[in-house]
């Protein structure tokens, strides 16, 4: 008899294990595949963003390259290892970031790189860009231009320019074409007088009713008359453009910064506001500039020195020439010191005050307890401000030599303002608002290729500079002055040989 094994009731075990575990495989299975799925669509997400951020990295490092690029201030030889460094870093950094690697470490560090590197490229283009900004500002053409105004006596009944038709109206040193101008808007008759101080005393003393002069003449009759502001009213006020018969130009002369050797005179007038406009030159100093031997000589003259006004040929104090424009004072040294000046800049008060202030203030060394303008230094240092910096570097009553002593103190502002803006600390957190400050403020012939190339030749060098002060000295005395008339006004008369020796020192710079 066969035995059969009675079947077993139900399902088999062993079949249902094997199912179980082959279900258990397949859901592990798909799970992986599904975790796999999901890190492979996370990675490859993360590898859109870092050629994402690989792409902007290529821009930022673009538009800081052509910002370097842009200011003109490389020597070739930097520019041609400044693009192959470039280039070849960017094309690692892209690599290393756009790349997929085994790990993840390398596209890190190279993110991390990345972000260093674009915040110094943004904040470098910043800079480059707002010197580019400021230069273009700085270089261009400008034409000086002078005001004239109308003014009577602060009781009289005249309130506007209609008001003196028919009228006589007494000038000085006015010239026809200014008269013009006022002719065309009322009918009235010029008469001139000898003196500007009797022009000023005879309208206050009701001589004449109404008298037309030029601003700068206006703050010099507020200065040789008492209280002239407060007893007088100005009811109209032209402005005319400066007709120089004064000319300067570097042409044809082998004084140009291109050929290294060169003089710039650096013109402070005493106004503020339009740097356009001509005033006194309150400040004077020739820049001597050799860069073959890396010197410069800065000479001082004092403002109130007595002078030959080139185009006038009459003696006048220097600080008057600026009356009649940048070249008339240029011209007028160059005839004192027998030098070829090609070249000028021009600053005022409000360029000092908002230098200073945007500096934070400046150390400045006084050699002298004194006090003006309400404000008072003590011998030693003392920390300024703007309106501080500008009364320590304009008085001269309160000292035995006068202007000579003016000169040092205007040498102690510039010192210390140089040494301001040389601080790496200051350069670096406050460039962008000395160049804003700055702009606007400055007047100069100077042609921005020449800076360009003097700037390139300095990078090429790297030469360390010389730099000596030196002013001319004289003693004070009267006389009468041409853009005074008779009126004998306070003149420092030249010491000859203090002259001498300063065309000699610049002759020697200049390697003559």
């Amino acid at each position: 008899m066969s035995y059969e094994p009675r079947r077993m009731q139900g399902e088999d075990p062993y079949k249902k294990m094997r199912r179980n575990y082959e279900n258990e495989s397949r859901n592990y299975k798909t799970k992986s595949n599904n975790y796999n799925a999901k890190k492979n669509k996370s990675a490859d997400k993360l590898s859109i963003v870092f050629k994402i951020l690989a792409l902007m990295y290529v821009i930022i490092t673009i538009i800081f390259y052509v910002s370097v690029l842009k200011l003109d201030l490389l020597p070739n030889s930097y520019i041609t290892i400044f693009t192959i460094a470039e280039v070849v870093f960017t094309m690692l950094m892209v690599i290393g970031l756009a790349k997929t690697h085994k790990t993840r470490k390398l596209n890190i560090f190279c993110l991390i790189i990345m972000l260093l590197l674009s915040g110094i490229y943004l904040y470098v283009a910043n800079y480059a860009n707002a010197t580019s900004d400021f230069l273009g500002s700085m270089f261009q053409d400008a034409q000086e231009t002078d005001e004239y105004y109308v003014v009577v006596r602060k009781e009289s009944s005249y309130n506007s320019v209609e008001d003196i038709d028919g009228k006589d109206v007494y000038t000085f040193q006015l010239e026809k074409d200014i008269q013009a101008e006022l002719s065309n808007k009322v009918d009235v008759t010029f008469d001139t007088q000898e003196s500007l101080t009797d022009l000023g005393n005879n309208l206050l003393e009701e001589e004449i009713d109404v008298i037309y002069v030029s601003v700068s003449q206006y703050n010099m009759l507020s200065e040789e008359i008492e209280n002239f502001k407060d007893n007088t009213k100005i009811i109209y006020t032209a402005t005319h453009a400066v007709e120089s018969t004064a000319e300067i130009s570097s042409e044809n002369s082998k004084y140009t910064i291109n050929n290294g050797v060169f003089n710039v005179y650096i013109s402070g007038i005493d106004t503020s506001g339009n740097i356009s406009n001509v005033s006194r030159s309150d400040a004077n100093i020739l820049a001597t500039v050799n860069t073959n031997t890396h010197e410069v000589l800065l000479t001082s003259i004092p403002r109130d020195y007595y002078v030959t006004l080139h185009s006038k040929g009459a003696r006048d104090k220097l600080t008057h020439s600026g009356i009649y424009g940048i070249n008339e004072t240029v011209t007028t040294v160059e005839d004192l010191l027998d030098v070829d000046i090609n070249y000028y800049v021009r600053v005022n008060f409000t360029t000092v005050i908002k230098l200073v202030d945007t500096l934070g203030g400046i150390e400045v060394y006084s050699d002298y307890d004194f006090s003006t303008q309400g404000y008072h230094f003590n011998k030693g240092y003392n920390y300024l401000n703007g309106s501080q910096a500008l009364a320590f570097s304009r008085e001269r009553h309160s000292f035995a030599s006068g202007d000579n002593q003016r000169v040092k103190n205007q040498q102690a502002v510039i010192e210390a303002i140089m040494k301001k803006v040389l601080n790496s600390t200051t350069l670096l957190t406050r460039y962008t608002d000395i160049l804003n400050t700055l702009e606007g403020s400055f007047q100069t012939n100077i042609e921005q290729s020449e800076i360009s190339n003097l700037v390139k030749g300095q990078l090429s060098n790297m030469s360390s500079w010389k730099i000596r002060n030196n002013s001319l000295t004289g003693t004070g005395s009267y006389g009468p002055t041409y853009s005074m008339g008779s009126t004998r006004l306070y003149i420092m008369l030249p010491n000859e040989t203090s002259v001498a020796n300063a065309k000699a020192e610049i002759d020697e710079v200049m390697g003559e």
